[in-house]
């Protein structure tokens, strides 16, 4: 593995008379794209909190463990699940791009370069104007823009068909081939092994099993990672 950039190490994570995540361990390296595999509450986006330093905002806290960057906070982009929540429904596109403090040439660059050129898509439409194709490759762009060294792109795809899904994942390769790291959380089992070389899977607030895609796919030791292997259509894991 290339060198690391986050090292998580026996992590507790919970919610005051809520559930209990962990203990976590778990590490991910410069430019390699590694998947959190789980349920719906499981603890995945619990994780993700943590790690944009947002838990405590979300009225969770840490118990014990660490989770280490090897870059800056700063350097951390995060993606979410429902891009149109994501954004001020008040403020126009144009809006959104003034807050980037960023110049237009960069900005245009970014755009650009997720298939979304300002040529087409008018900066005084809402949020709720744009498909949510047009919205979730916006908020990559936006997440771009920060140059990032991980981008943690927490269930990206979910609310999207499988169109639109192809597409968000095209950029997600582009970017994890530019050298960026991506933690990538999900419950799409296709998507995480068409991406990530390796994967950790999450049960309960655990990580029952955690590998090459490869290998875990192939020789699940666990039985829910059996189940969710068996729940979706055979794959040819390279």
């Amino acid at each position: 593995m290339n060198r690391t950039i986050l090292e998580v190490r026996d992590l507790m994570l919970g919610y005051p008379k809520g559930p209990q995540f962990g203990p976590l361990t778990f590490e991910i390296g410069t430019g390699e794209a590694f998947a959190l595999v789980g349920e719906s509450g499981a603890g995945k986006s619990t994780v993700a909190f943590e790690l944009m330093g947002v838990l405590n905002f979300k009225g969770g806290k840490r118990s014990r463990g660490e989770a280490e960057l090897r870059c800056s906070r700063n350097e951390v982009a995060y993606i979410p699940q429902d891009p149109a929540a994501a954004l001020d429904p008040l403020f126009t596109i144009g809006d959104h791009i003034r807050e980037l403090n960023c110049s237009e040439t960069v900005v245009r660059s970014v755009l650009e370069k997720v298939k979304l050129p300002l040529e087409n898509i008018s900066l005084k439409s809402y949020p709720h104007e744009l498909s949510g194709g047009m919205l979730q490759r916006f908020l990559i762009g936006m997440a771009l823009v920060r140059v990032p060294r991980l981008l943690i792109a927490d269930e990206p795809t979910s609310s999207l068909d499988v169109v639109h899904q192809a597409q968000i994942m095209k950029l997600f390769h582009a970017v994890r081939d530019e050298g960026i790291s991506i933690l990538y959380i999900t419950h799409n089992v296709p998507l995480a092994l068409d991406l990530c070389a390796r994967m950790a899977v999450l049960y309960q607030g655990e990580i029952v099993e955690m590998g090459s895609c490869r290998e875990v796919y192939r020789n699940p030791r666990h039985e829910f990672t059996r189940r969710l292997f068996r729940s979706v259509p055979v794959l040819e894991v390279s």
